[in-house]
C-alpha cells in the first residue's frame, strides 16, 4: 500500500514546474529578445560613458600641457590671476612669458624674431588655462 504522505509534495506552490498530470503546463518565458535589448542598452551606456571619460582625459591632458609649457617657460615678474598672457618662443627655441600682446611687438619695429605660441590667463586656482585670440 501506498502512503498518502509520499502522495503530498511539500512547497508544490514554490515549483517551477509541475508536480502532477493535473497541473498545469508551465511553458519557460524565451528571454532572448529582452536579455539582447538589455545588453544592446547596457553597450550604448558604457560607449557613451567611455567617450566621456575620454573627452575629460583629453581636457586633462591639454590643460597638463598648457601648464608645463608655461611653468617650463622664463617668466621675470609675478603673474596675476585674471591677467591675459601671451607666451612667445624665441629664435633659439626658448620660451618666455609676456604681458606685451603681439600688436604691441609689432609698432614701428620689426618682429623682433618672436614667434607667439599662445595665449594664458592665470586662474583663480592658480593654474593657466588657454585664451584664444584673434590677431
Amino acid at each position: 500500500m501506498t502512503n498518502k504522505n509520499d502522495m503530498v509534495v511539500a512547497d508544490k506552490a514554490l515549483k517551477e514546474y509541475g508536480v502532477s498530470t493535473l497541473d498545469p503546463v508551465i511553458k519557460p518565458t524565451d528571454t532572448t529578445e529582452f536579455k539582447n535589448k538589455s545588453a544592446r542598452s547596457f553597450e550604448k551606456t558604457l560607449t557613451s560613458k567611455m567617450e566621456e571619460l575620454k573627452r575629460e582625459y583629453d581636457k586633462l591632458v591639454d590643460e597638463y600641457n598648457i601648464n608645463k609649457m608655461v611653468l617650463d617657460s622664463e617668466i621675470r615678474f609675478e603673474p596675476n590671476q585674471g591677467t591675459l598672457y601671451y607666451l612667445y618662443e624665441r629664435e633659439d627655441s626658448k620660451k618666455f612669458l609676456s604681458i606685451i600682446s603681439p600688436e604691441e611687438w609689432n609698432l614701428g619695429k620689426t618682429n623682433r624674431g618672436f614667434l607667439l605660441v599662445t595665449s594664458v590667463r592665470l586662474n583663480s586656482e592658480n593654474q593657466w588655462e588657454h585664451c584664444p585670440i584673434t590677431i
